[in-house]
């Protein structure tokens, strides 16, 4: 499992961005799109019909979800992302004829996130205040954890419910909830699964659990809902939440995500390359992936699905992104549970 932040490190950027962060519910109309120092930035009214404005660069998450919203297909924006005064007329000409509102997420003073403004926040601060409690009374410890520019990562582990795949080979049951507060996907928690020989993690993702980041329908927007509505409507949300972490952990879903990877120890990979000349092309791996993939599993000298999920796993651990590196762990297990003969 690649190491991320300290759970110290991690609570501490998650406060720093609570404070840093601003969200702006406004008519897309109202967005200005202009050119500073060679770029491309946004200006918006702060509050309607205010004469101040909030002006910001974009991040690339930004600049993917503008370009969406204003229907500029990606490589004619990449294009012109070069030449920022054509790409601030593309742009201003479709917010211009827009009637929408759009909620605008901000931090660090640039724009992260252009969303529906049906958009539902959960934000990792309060995920966070709610989840690491529920992981503590669970038994389970911080394995690794990470916040990237689209996603938060907590993965924790309880050795209390283990399993042997194979005579010495150890795995204990694992949990990986993340969340994106940029409508990267949603509030997920899912099994993972941890072995103790090589410290890989295994995501189950056929046992995944989302909360989409849905609001209220169009027909409710008038209505002001009291704060003790909203209270119960939280209350019962990280309730759900919680009961999700407690089904990721418990030891019925962990020997049947166990009792795969069994099997997957039978599966015998009669021709390694052309196996791993397979799974690159289906799960789309680089040159450098594939070639460590094929070193792991010469190393780990298990030429089984096992064996080639597990090289996989041990891969994540060296790529330079967290968020690659997690959806490896992914792969990996869904490599486990298939022949590539």
């Amino acid at each position: 499992m690649k190491n991320g932040r300290t759970i110290q490190e991690l609570a501490s950027e998650i406060q720093r961005q609570q404070h840093a962060k601003r969200d702006f519910l406004i008519d897309a109309s109202k967005i200005n799109a202009f050119v500073n120092a060679e770029n491309l930035e946004l200006g918006f009214p702060i509050k309607d019909n205010d004469s101040e404005l909030f002006t910001a660069p974009l991040t690339k998450i930004g600049h993917i979800q503008l370009g969406q919203y204003c229907d500029i297909p990606k490589k004619y924006y990449d294009a012109m992302l070069p030449h920022p005064h054509l790409l601030a007329t593309n742009v201003q000409h479709w917010l211009k004829g827009s009637g929408d509102k759009r909620m605008v997420r901000t931090l660090d003073g640039k724009v992260r996130a252009i969303l529906s403004d049906k958009y539902r926040r959960l934000d990792n601060y309060d995920l966070a205040t709610q989840v690491l409690p529920m992981l503590l009374e669970a038994g389970a410890t911080i394995e690794s954890c990470e916040i990237t520019e689209s996603r938060l990562y907590i993965k924790a582990v309880t050795h209390k419910v283990q399993s042997e795949i194979k005579t010495g080979d150890i795995v204990s049951a694992g949990i990986i909830i993340s969340n994106s507060e940029t409508g990267q996907g949603s509030l997920s928690i899912k099994p993972l699964v941890y072995r103790l020989v090589c410290m890989n993690g295994a995501i189950a993702d056929d046992y995944a659990m989302r909360k989409y980041h849905a609001g209220r329908g169009m027909e409710m927007e008038q209505i002001e809902f009291s704060n003790e509505t909203i209270r119960a409507e939280d209350t019962a949300f990280w309730l759900k939440v919680r009961d999700l972490v407690k089904f990721s952990l418990n030891s019925v879903t962990f020997e049947k995500i166990v009792q795969s990877m069994r099997e997957s120890t039978e599966r015998i990979i009669i021709a390694p390359e052309k196996a791993i000349e397979l799974i690159s092309k289906k799960f789309v791996f680089n040159q450098n992936e594939t070639s460590n993939v094929l070193s792991h599993l010469i190393q780990g000298g298990d030429l089984t699905s096992w064996g080639l999920g597990n090289a996989v796993t041990r891969m994540a651990q060296d790529v330079p992104s967290y968020d690659r590196s997690t959806e490896l762990e992914s792969i990996g297990y869904q490599i486990m549970n298939q022949n590539w003969n």
